[in-house]
């Protein structure tokens, strides 16, 4: 059998999607990091702790991506946060992945 791996960027939008929306590029980060160290995550981002949390560039760069791509769109919240949702087009994207690989 042959094993493929989601990318990266899939890995994230999963996460994303699990929780709907997420309120924060620091709890975006922070989400991350506690799934990748507990192993639910299968990514290999480096992180960097900060008094606020961690950061990854890696992670940074992944999320631009899934910008540009129009997978993901980010919001402000009222209290001037931004908050990360999956598009439609992503959800569509992301079921089909599913689909083709079966869920992990």
């Amino acid at each position: 059998m042959v094993k493929f791996r989601f990318p990266l960027e899939m890995e994230v939008l999963k996460v994303i999607a699990n929780y709907r929306s997420v309120k924060g590029v620091i709890s975006l980060h922070n989400i991350v990091h506690e799934l990748q160290r507990k192993g639910v995550l299968r990514t290999n981002f480096s992180f960097i702790k900060y008094s606020f949390g961690y950061y990854s560039k890696d992670l940074e760069e992944v999320l631009n991506n899934l910008k540009r791509l129009d997978l993901i769109k980010v919001g402000k919240s009222e209290d001037g946060f931004e908050v990360y949702e999956v598009t439609e087009k992503g959800l569509r994207i992301l079921q089909s992945m599913v689909e083709i690989l079966g869920s992990r």
